[in-house]
C-alpha cells in the first residue's frame, strides 16, 4: 500500500473546519501536534468522512461499479466512460487504483485517530470518536474486499483465498502483504463489534451511530454466511422503513425518511455523484441506461419508478435515463447530491434474505413485507415459501439498492453469472444491445485486478489470478 498511503497522508493542522478537513499528519511527531482536544479529534472525524464522499469513493465511483453488471447498458450517446468494467476487460491499468486508494486513504485517516486517542480523556466523547473510526475503517475494508477479493459465501475455497490487507496502523512506509479471506472479515467483525459497544445511540444522519454500526455488521455477517449473527444485528436497527410519500424525496435531499446514514454532499464539497450515469446537453444525456429487461420489472405502481428514472428525448430518442444520483433541491449543480449509504429498506432486506436461509419464511416475509408494502400501492400481504420466497426477496433487493454498486458484490456473494438482455439502448429496448452479455460463475473477473502501481512498489502484494501486469 505504499504508493498510496503515501499520496494520502499531507501537512496537518486541525485548526480550520473547513480548508484542513484532509489534512493528516505524515509522523508521530506532528501528529502529537494535531490530536491536542476535542476539536482536533472532531475535526478529524469530519475529515474522514469528507474523504469517503471523493469522486473515487463513494462520490461516484463505487455507485459505477453497477456498469459491470445486469442493471446497466452503456448509452451510444454517451462518453463510452466506464467502457472496460462494462465490458469486463479491465487490466491491472484500467484505473481501479483510484479507488483503492481512496478507500484505503480514509483508513489511514482513521488509523491516526486511533493512534491518538488516548489524548482524550475516557468517557462518552472518547468513546463515540474511537467508535466512529473504528466504523468508518470497518467500512473501507469492507468496501476495498467486495471488489479485490472473493467474498466468503462466493464459492468453497474463498475462505483460504487471499482478501487485501488489513491496515490498522498509519506507517506510510508500511508495505502489508494480503491475508485470508477468512481473516480479514473476521477482523471487519472486531472492528465493527468494539463500535457498536461504544458509539452514541444517535450521530445524526450525517455521521455513523449505532444503527448504521449495526447495519454494517449486518451486511457484513450476510457476505460471510453468518445468517443468526445477521439477523441479530439487522434487528438491533431501530430505524424504520419510510413512508412510500417521502420515497422520491430521498433522492433529491428533501427527505431523510429511511435513511440511516448518508454523506453531505453540498455546494462546497461539489461532488457530481450523477456523472457516472449521465450529464446534460441539450437534455439528459446518458453515459448509461438500465437494461431495458430490468426495467420492465419496474411494476407501474412501484415507486422506485418514479424516483429512479426519467424517459424523455435525447438528439431526437427516448432513453430511460437514470436519475437517482441527478440532483438536489438543496444545490445548484446537477449530480451533487447526499451520498446515501444505509437505509433502513437495505437493512430489512438483510434481514429477510438472513431469515430464508435459516428456514425462517414467516418472518422473512414480514421482513420483506415492510420494504414492500411501502413501494407499491394497493399492496397485499405475500405469501411466498422456499425458494420462491427467496427469489422474491433477491428481487425486492435488486430493484432497491439498483445504481448503489451492491449488485456487482450481490450477485458475487452467490455464486450467480452475470447475463445481460439481448435488448438495446432506447426507452422501448430498441437501439444497440450489449456486445458482452455473460460473466460466467468463477471468472477471475468478478475480482478486480490490483492496481500496477501497487503490485510494482509492495513487493509484498501479490496479484489476482487471471491478470498479468
Amino acid at each position: 500500500m505504499k504508493k498510496y498511503l503515501l499520496l494520502l497522508i499531507i501537512l496537518a493542522s486541525f485548526t480550520s473546519c473547513e480548508n484542513q478537513l484532509d489534512t493528516f499528519p505524515t509522523s508521530s511527531v506532528a501528529a502529537d501536534a494535531a490530536f491536542r482536544n476535542e476539536g482536533d479529534f472532531s475535526n478529524a472525524v469530519r475529515g474522514a468522512y469528507r474523504a469517503m464522499l471523493s469522486g473515487s469513493y463513494y462520490g461516484g465511483d463505487l455507485q459505477g461499479f453497477d456498469a459491470a453488471t445486469d442493471n446497466l447498458l452503456i448509452s451510444q450517446e454517451g462518453r463510452f466512460s466506464q467502457q472496460t468494467r462494462h465490458d469486463w476487460a479491465y487490466n491491472p491499468n484500467s484505473g481501479f487504483g483510484g479507488y483503492m486508494a481512496q478507500a484505503y486513504r480514509v483508513i489511514q485517516n482513521t488509523n491516526f485517530i486511533l493512534l491518538n486517542i488516548d489524548v482524550l480523556e475516557n468517557g462518552a466523547f472518547k468513546n463515540n470518536v474511537k467508535a466512529e473510526a473504528l466504523a468508518i475503517r470497518a467500512l473501507a475494508h469492507f468496501d476495498i474486499a467486495r471488489y479485490f477479493a472473493k467474498i466468503p459465501t462466493q464459492s468453497s475455497d474463498a475462505g483460504a483465498s487471499l482478501a487485501m490487507p488489513y491496515v490498522t496502523e498509519p506507517d506510510v512506509n508500511a508495505l502489508p502483504a494480503r491475508i485470508t479471506v477468512t481473516e480479514y472479515y473476521a477482523n471487519l467483525v472486531l472492528d465493527l463489534t468494539e463500535a457498536a459497544t461504544l458509539i452514541n445511540a444517535d450521530n445524526g444522519k450525517f455521521q455513523i451511530g449505532k444503527n448504521a454500526v449495526n447495519g454494517i455488521l449486518a451486511n457484513v455477517y450476510l457476505h460471510m454466511g453468518k445468517y443468526q449473527e445477521a439477523v441479530d444485528a439487522a434487528s438491533s436497527v431501530t430505524t424504520v422503513v419510510g413512508a412510500r410519500a417521502n420515497f422520491v424525496g430521498i433522492w433529491n435531499d428533501t427527505q431523510t425518511d429511511d435513511v440511516i446514514f448518508k454523506l453531505q454532499n453540498d455546494n462546497i464539497t461539489n461532488v457530481t455523484l450523477g456523472v457516472p450515469y449521465n450529464q446534460t446537453a441539450g437534455g439528459i444525456k446518458s453515459e448509461y441506461v438500465p437494461d431495458y429487461a430490468f426495467f420492465q420489472q419496474y411494476d407501474a405502481t412501484d415507486i422506485r419508478k418514479a424516483a429512479y428514472f426519467e424517459t424523455s428525448l435525447f438528439a431526437g430518442n427516448n432513453y430511460n435515463h437514470v436519475k437517482k444520483w441527478y440532483s438536489s433541491t438543496t444545490t445548484t449543480s446537477l449530480g451533487v447530491v447526499d451520498a446515501k449509504i444505509l437505509r433502513a429498506s437495505e437493512v430489512q432486506l438483510i434481514k429477510a434474505e438472513a431469515l430464508a436461509e435459516l428456514g425462517q419464511d414467516g418472518p422473512a416475509r414480514t421482513a420483506l413485507d415492510a420494504v414492500r408494502s411501502k413501494r407499491y400501492t394497493g399492496f397485499t400481504v405475500g405469501s411466498e415459501v422456499g425458494s420462491t420466497l427467496k427469489a422474491a426477496i433477491a428481487k425486492e433487493r435488486r430493484l432497491e439498492l439498483a445504481f448503489e454498486g451492491s449488485r456487482f458484490s450481490d450477485l458475487k456473494r452467490k455464486g450467480i453469472a452475470i447475463t445481460r438482455s439481448d435488448f438495446g439502448h432506447f426507452a422501448d429496448g430498441s437501439g444497440v444491445p450489449a456486445v458482452n452479455k455473460n460473466l460466467p460463475v468463477g471468472d477471475f473477473h468478478f475480482q478486480a485486478p490490483i492496481p500496477v502501481g501497487e503490485m510494482n512498489l509492495n513487493p509484498n502484494m501479490v496479484q489476482n489470478p487471471g491478470y498479468v501486469n
